[in-house]
């Protein structure tokens, strides 16, 4: 550990410091500041090159039950390989008494955007449906659905469109499927065979929305998505048009996320417990919604701190992250947030880091170079160092940084690792005060 810059304080800007510190921060319950401060010396000490390590790893699953949107696509990413994503869709119905002079016209998809998209949408885009054959529920002990699940399906396309995906002048995508699918439906509804939601699911497990592999887009959707059914009425003088919509169950709807990463430097991280040092990566390290990787970050010798002479304490900490230039495009684009999370050895999830006041704690972006395209993110660190100074497990406790929204995107990043050039390279900068007693 090096000493960046030291200085002793008088009276008045000790106490001026007091004042500025409280101002940026709420979490100032362990800064030592009282009456035992006016008549002596203080230190302030600005550190930056205490050790901080960085890799990469990836989560065996994610949870992606709960979320607001559904993920259809796929697309090849040339640092993160062939990223893919389905939906399995529970459907629910509530229309179970149709005119006897119904007659069945035709069945469709409607997906509705919810604005998201990720890579090139410009070149066709290809989905195909398929009807579910297996109760669309919690596996085993489960409790919920992951980005890993997944259900037998009949291998017959019910469905299929080729596309120009518009998720920002459309608001929804129409897919026609099998006559033969909606008029078994639509009569068994009409002569009352069903005529009960355990009945319909008994027949209708679900559908799947599968992309072509070569396709170049991820695309979101709402969960407020349906099934329609169209039919006609006829009636003396003309025919009516009309409709039922299947709903889609929001609690049993999900994205199955996938990456091939054969040939990526990924390759090998078939384990939550592996971890690809930055080293081994030319000093860069990543992550990505969806697919479970992650970046780690370790400072496994933070106990040094103590070597400051006097009793002091950490003013404030924050770790720097800068993405590598030119990794973000219009098509592979970032955010203005990073999601931060407590981790032990196995990576398994203790918390979402926080501050000591119990609000979550981001990653946000406190530099924008236009001209080299580099974006830097600010993580405050300052409760969960102080959380690792007074835990006897501290040795277990690391920070696992994800893109904001993980559960339903697939937004990715490229950070400069702790290695990389001083003024790119992932570290850690500590303001720490103390004082002789």
């Amino acid at each position: 550990m090096t000493i960046k810059q030291t200085f002793t304080l008088p009276i008045l800007t000790i106490i001026l410091l007091c004042f500025c510190v409280a101002a940026c921060s709420k979490d100032e319950e362990n800064f030592p500041v009282g009456e035992d401060w006016i008549n002596l010396d203080t230190n302030v000490y600005f550190i930056d090159t205490l050790t901080l390590n960085t890799s990469t790893f990836k989560f065996d699953s994610i949870i992606v039950s709960g979320t607001e949107r559904l993920l259809v696509g796929a697309y090849n990413d040339p640092v993160f390989g062939t990223v893919k994503s389905k939906s399995y869709i529970q459907l629910d119905n509530t229309e179970y008494s149709l005119d006897s002079d119904a007659v069945y016209d035709s069945i469709a998809v409607i997906l509705k955007y919810d604005d998201y998209f990720y890579n090139d949408t410009i070149p066709e885009q290809t989905f195909n449906i398929y009807k579910v054959t297996e109760d669309i529920e919690y596996q085993e002990d489960a409790e919920s659905y992951y980005n890993t699940s997944t259900f037998k399906i009949d291998s017959t396309i019910l469905g299929t469109k080729t596309f120009i995906a518009k998720p920002k002048k459309e608001d929804s995508l129409h897919i026609r499927i099998s006559d033969n699918f909606g008029k078994e439906l639509f009569n068994q509804i009409l002569n009352n065979t069903i005529n009960n939601s355990d009945d319909f699911q008994q027949a209708y497990k679900g559908i799947l929305i599968n992309a072509d592999i070569n396709n170049s887009a991820m695309l979101g959707f709402l969960k407020s998505s349906v099934v329609r059914v169209y039919y006609t009425v006829d009636d003396e003088l003309d025919a009516d048009e009309s409709a039922f919509d299947l709903t889609f169950n929001s609690t049993n709807s999900f994205h199955n996320v996938s990456s091939n990463k054969t040939g990526t430097a990924f390759e090998n991280l078939t384990s939550q417990t592996t971890y690809l040092e930055s080293s081994k990566t030319n000093e860069n390290t990543f992550t990505q919604g969806g697919t479970g990787i992650a970046t780690r970050i370790d400072i496994p010798n933070l106990e040094t701190l103590y070597d400051i002479p006097g009793t002091g304490a950490i003013a404030n900490a924050n770790i720097k992250l800068s993405i590598k230039q030119n990794s973000n495009t219009k098509n592979l684009y970032t955010t203005d947030s990073l999601s931060v999370y407590i981790i032990d050895k196995k990576a398994n999830l203790i918390s979402t880091l926080t501050d000591s006041q119990g609000a979550t704690v981001l990653g946000t972006i406190i530099d924008e170079d236009t001209e080299f395209n580099i974006t830097t993110y600010n993580i405050p660190v300052k409760y969960f160092l102080n959380l690792k100074l007074t835990n006897n497990n501290s040795d277990n406790l690391f920070l696992a940084v994800y893109p904001k929204d993980f559960t339903q995107s697939v937004n990715r990043y490229v950070f400069y690792g702790n290695n990389s050039t001083d003024n790119l390279k992932s570290k850690l900068e500590i303001t720490y005060a103390s004082y002789d007693e």
